[in-house]
């Protein structure tokens, strides 16, 4: 029983990752740091102080230009997007989720 229901999670989770593919169609390179913390916050739907807590983990780290500016790219984004849904739909806090990249070696 539960190797069918973490097939079936493993299967959503993978229809989500599509899903975020599909919605965030830019034509950028994927690893370029171009959006400010409040262009992410907007595209994700994130509160900011959301979003610094997520910083703060080291869970994502985007490019720091200046002393106080960072840059996020698009795979931060989808980063961000799949960290909110770990949190807002599974219920998942900021610890599990850090384990979770740590584990999966996603980056």
């Amino acid at each position: 029983m539960k190797e069918k229901s973490r097939k079936h999670i493993d299967d959503l989770f993978r229809d989500f990752l599509e899903q975020i593919e599909h919605d965030f169609e830019i034509d950028i390179e994927e690893d370029e740091p171009v959006f400010p913390i409040e262009v992410a916050c907007k595209l994700v739907q994130l509160q900011y102080w959301t979003l610094r807590n997520i910083l703060k983990e080291g869970i994502i780290e985007p490019k720091k230009v200046g002393k106080k500016k960072m840059l996020f790219s698009k795979h931060d984004i989808k980063k961000i997007e799949c960290i909110k849904y770990l949190m807002e739909e599974k219920g998942v806090n900021l610890h599990g989720i850090k384990m979770f990249f740590e584990i999966s070696g996603s980056d």
